[in-house]
């Protein structure tokens, strides 16, 4: 089981350092950032999953010339006038899908926390870290789709754009970038633990096990 337990652990690792990458990025609003020296012509800052900064920024449907200034959480009652704008459904279908594959990681990593203790021995060993990897992989697909989704949506051109305005002004920034290397690191977390799920099914099945008065037994081929 030595190899397992070293194979679990490099996976934790990975893991437990994508996750840390992926909350970063999740809760920070450096998605999207415009540029420094168009700042005052667009009045759009940066932009994040559930935040979003403005400065003197007046929306065109704003007939009362209010402005928008600082930053401020996208469902806040300051955004109400421009939500549907600020918030379309494509950027709320990708809110949703990265908080579950939050949810997805953060119960994988604790499973593997926990199948690292030995909690579960045995034949459940295999099944746990199954879990444990296939929860892993399927966050990171969902987030390496949301990446996809956000950077396409925030790069169309000028003639198309629905949304910030001057998006050829804006680019990716790094909380965009944490979340992208959160999903390399959770795809090849996955991948260890898929070997060490492999490799512990291996064991259980053909590796020693003591019989019921401690010897040690082989598992043999039947002779015919």
């Amino acid at each position: 089981m030595k190899r397992v337990k070293w194979l679990l652990l490099f996976s934790l690792i990975l893991n437990v350092i994508g996750l840390i990458f992926f909350v970063i990025g999740f809760s920070t609003h450096f998605w999207l950032e415009s540029d420094k020296n168009y700042r005052t012509s667009s009045g759009f800052e940066s932009l994040g999953l559930w935040e979003a900064c403005f400065k003197d920024f007046s929306h065109k449907t704003s007939y009362n010339g209010k402005l928008y200034n600082g930053c401020w959480w996208m469902f806040s009652y300051e955004y109400e006038p421009i939500r549907e704008w600020l918030n379309p459904p494509w950027l709320v279908a990708i809110q949703v899908m990265m908080t579950v594959s939050l949810l997805l990681q953060l119960v994988g990593g604790i499973m593997g926390v926990l199948v690292f203790l030995g909690v579960c021995p045995g034949s459940a060993n295999f099944l746990a870290l199954l879990s444990i990897s296939t929860m892993t992989l399927v966050g990171g697909v969902i987030s390496a789709v949301c990446l996809i989704l956000f950077g396409v949506k925030s790069d169309l051109p000028e003639v198309d754009a629905q949304w910030i305005y001057f998006p050829d002004k804006n680019f990716l920034s790094w909380s965009y970038a944490l979340v992208a290397v959160s999903g390399f690191l959770s795809l090849f977390g996955s991948m260890c633990g898929f070997v060490a799920a492999m490799t512990a099914r291996l064991e259980d099945k053909y590796g020693e096990r003591p019989n019921y008065d401690g010897h040690m037994l082989r598992s043999q081929q039947t002779a015919y």
